[in-house]
């Protein structure tokens, strides 16, 4: 249900801005449009205190309960010195639950720009619904769900029936971000019309009736189904089942590394280095405190077998095991006001990268480590449906440089720099598989001896991440 738009400007805005969204919710399929003139009779009563009316629960219940609607579409928009500030909330039929909100600033003022912004917002919405459709009726072992042609589904559908059970809000936003649910049966359709469909029941999975208002998980693994390129329904979120509920509180990734790394003393008279293969894992992870603010961890691991690629040494190999450790916080910039669009972060925090060669004091080789604060920045960006590109960039400030065995002792100049370039493929909502090169650089100087240390690793990072 679209609540009337409300602006600052006494409406003028608003009802164009309400047109343009009521025309794309008419031509999507992951909902139907069904005129309502009690809206209307509702609304009447309110008519010189409209906007306290659409702030009371109860009126939205009422709204709701008459209109049949499980979600209200909310948009309010605040003229600016240049622009317009938007703001979409989706609330439930009891008028308080909040299923979605977000609040973007625009520099135009073209109501086309305004009603696409609100239509951004609401194809991101529509992958939050935590159901494919709805029991509207039941008799017996058959029932009605209120999906049906027009959405691209067919005779033969596989579906499961789940109940909500509890609701969990994010901390902070007060949004509803997770749905507990407990299955109720199995079934399969047999008959689709238009906008509605008949399912008949194969399973009870617990000694309970499916009722009105049970949620419906449409499978599409069905192989006597007809199938349609495009269809866009599907199991898109699957509250009870962890792997695959759609998350808006973080993420959390796994990596394997392949590369190489090295290390290199360089003096007045000569140079020499070891090198080779290294192979290892890693984890990171983001909470997200506001669609803005986000705090993140980061820890490699990897080993390796190096061995001499110039110079003199007593012992031509050497054994690595190199750690990455970063701790950060940053601010997520978002251009278009699009969370899903291009990001700008920019961030700070602590690290440390440690190189734990073998101590061979005659070859100059010991266990180092670099650490300190950093900086750092990221850029991201759709390239083309589901899949992104990134580009990341940071350095350590005024580093600290440290040996197992003191061998050149305090260092005058040290340098910490790492840049990464890679993607991801959204394979599903919650789930994507993320692919980076990185390369890492430190470096040491020590002037009274004229030495320079550097260690420098080139990792391919392959892995998936995991909303929660």
């Amino acid at each position: 249900m679209i609540l009337p738009v409300k602006d600052s400007v006494g409406g003028a805005i608003g009802f164009k801005v309400y047109d343009l969204v009521e025309r794309y919710l008419k031509a999507s399929k992951w909902c139907y449009y069904q005129s309502n003139s009690e809206i209307i009779n509702i609304l009447t009563n309110y008519k010189n205190t409209l906007d306290q009316a659409l702030n009371n629960p109860d009126v939205l219940k009422i709204v709701s309960e008459k209109t049949q609607a499980g979600s209200l579409i909310k948009i309010k928009l605040d003229s600016m010195a240049k622009g317009m500030t938007i703001e979409v909330t989706v609330i439930g039929p009891n008028g308080k639950d909040i299923y979605f909100n977000q609040t973007t600033s625009i520099e135009s003022d073209e109501v086309e720009v305004m009603a696409q912004t609100v239509n951004n917002w609401l194809d991101v919405y529509e992958k939050n619904i935590p159901y494919d459709a709805r029991v509207i009726g039941v008799l017996g072992t058959q029932f009605t769900i209120d999906l049906g042609q027009q959405a691209g589904i067919y005779n033969g559908y596989e579906i499961r029936v789940v109940r909500p059970v509890k609701k969990q809000k994010h901390p902070l936003l007060k949004e509803i971000v997770e749905w507990r649910t407990m299955p109720i049966a199995t079934g399969k359709i047999f008959h689709v019309g238009q906008s509605q469909a008949q399912a008949k029941i194969l399973k009870y999975e617990r000694e309970t009736l499916v009722q009105t208002d049970d949620w419906i998980l449409i499978s599409k693994n069905t192989a006597d189904v007809k199938q349609n390129e495009s269809l866009e329904y599907g199991v898109q979120i699957k509250p009870e089942d962890d792997s695959s509920s759609f998350g808006k509180l973080g993420f959390i990734a796994g990596y394997i590394n392949l590369g190489s790394g090295s290390a290199r003393v360089d003096t007045q008279a000569s140079g020499k280095e070891i090198g080779g293969l290294n192979i290892g894992v890693g984890l990171a992870a983001e909470i997200w405190a506001t669609r803005n603010y986000w705090a993140g961890l980061e820890i490699d691991k990897h080993f390796g077998s190096h061995s001499k690629v110039e110079g003199n040494f007593t012992s031509d190999s050497n054994s690595l095991s190199f750690s990455k450790f970063k701790l950060k916080v940053g601010y997520r910039y978002l251009p278009l006001g699009f969370f899903y669009g291009p990001q700008l972060d920019a961030y700070m925090g602590y690290g440390s990268y440690t190189y734990g060669y073998d101590n061979k004091v005659a070859d100059g080789i010991t266990e180092t480590v670099y650490n300190g604060l950093f900086l750092g920045g990221k850029g991201s960006m759709p390239i083309i449906k589901d899949v992104r590109a990134h580009l990341l960039i940071e350095f350590m400030l005024s580093p600290g440089y440290e040996e197992t065995l003191k061998i050149y002792g305090e260092a005058d100049t040290v340098k910490s720099f790492t840049l990464e370039i890679g993607g991801s493929y959204q394979y599903s909502p919650n789930t994507a598989f993320v692919g980076a090169m990185e390369y890492i650089s430190n470096s040491a100087e020590f002037e009274s001896s004229n030495t320079i240390v550097k260690h420098k690793n080139l990792n391919f990072k392959f892995g998936a991440s995991f909303n929660y």
